[in-house]
């Protein structure tokens, strides 16, 4: 249920972000004259044409940033010849503000008809498009991340105190091996997330702290795994993505107590491809690898678990050592905050 949670918020994030900087493509349109087949030949017209170039038309003023209002009225300029004039204007909603206004003359609606889309997107030049947002996203001084990942951890079996390398033993009364139970590899999902904050300290380099926690390396109980992340990244922002190549330090924190032991520090890299989602959001795909440092993984051995005989078969060596290292793969998703120049 904590998972679904968060990938909900995850998703709520990328959805609210995004419908931010799709605001300037909502527009509301209305417009008078005195002849019915005016108002409907420019309303119909104008709304084609805005669908046509991605705007969504709303059914109320205040749903929209901006208004395109047109006005249809008699040219009495020539008393002998029927002309009519349209004067087309947008406005911004939000302080009233006319930021085009313009006329254009005519006798017959034909006439009218070819110049439709040129007078729409005349209308509507000071509305900024998303083209000129893509870049936005990716210049920002401050980000926060959230994801959701899905590390697999490999354990390497090492030698160190097993019967032929590879088998834990019970030694008999005589102190001759009694019995053996053979060992191996092991490969284990943890699932997990991590939260953390990232400053874009130069155009094509950024530094990121993150908290990380995971489940798994538990044997009969829940626990989570928990530890502190730096990650120092490239920056190749291309005309709709942005690949972000970076090294990483792991630093645990805490770990489940079948360890007796266990090596405080990783040390690898990976690659995010970050996709824009909304005027100051990415959501991005993360692929990583992290091989420990400092020592082995000692896990203590299960049977010593099991104090009842014969439970107890395989009590010797009383620690298994393993190599550890995992890769990972996540998704997620940032927003930024304070516009770089």
């Amino acid at each position: 249920m904590k998972k679904g949670l968060f990938f909900a918020i995850l998703l709520g994030l990328a959805a609210s972000s995004f419908a931010q900087s799709m605001n300037n493509r909502y527009l509301y349109i209305e417009g008078t004259a005195d002849r019915p087949d005016h108002i409907d030949f420019f309303m119909t017209n104008l709304t084609m044409e805005a669908a046509g170039l991605g705007y969504m038309v709303t059914q109320s003023r205040n749903e929209a940033p901006h208004t395109l209002h047109f006005n249809v009225t008699p040219d009495y300029s020539d008393p002998y010849y029927e002309q009519y004039v349209v004067t087309i204007s947008l406005q911004r909603n939000k302080d009233d503000a006319q930021l085009v206004s313009f006329d254009f003359f005519f006798a017959e609606l034909y006439e009218v008809q070819p110049f439709i889309r040129t007078l729409f997107i005349n209308a509507t030049t000071n509305i900024p498009l998303l083209t000129e947002e893509q870049n936005e996203w990716k210049n920002k001084w401050l980000y926060v991340r959230a994801s959701f990942d899905y590390p697999i951890a490999f354990y390497v079996l090492q030698p160190t105190g097993l019967i032929s390398g590879a088998g834990l033993y019970k030694t008999g009364p005589s102190g001759a091996l009694d019995i053996s139970s053979p060992l191996d590899h092991i490969i284990r999902p943890m699932p997990g997330a991590t939260l953390g904050a990232e400053g874009q300290v130069l155009n094509f380099l950024s530094v990121e702290l993150n908290f990380q926690l995971s489940m798994g390396d538990t044997r009969d109980n829940y626990f989570v795994n928990t530890a502190l992340g730096l990650e120092l990244k490239g920056l190749v922002k291309l005309q709709h993505i942005m690949l972000v190549p970076y090294g990483a330090f792991l630093y645990t924190v805490n770990v489940s107590p079948i360890f007796s032991e266990f090596p405080p520090c990783a040390l690898g890299g990976g690659v995010q491809f970050c996709a824009r989602a909304g005027k100051r959001g990415s959501i991005f795909i993360d692929a990583k690898y992290m091989h420990s440092l400092g020592g082995d993984s000692v896990m203590r051995n299960p049977w010593l678990d099991i104090p009842e005989e014969p439970k107890q078969r395989y009590p010797e060596p009383a620690v298994i050592h393993y190599i550890r290292s995992h890769i990972g793969i996540g998704i997620g998703y940032k927003y930024g905050f304070i516009d770089r120049q």
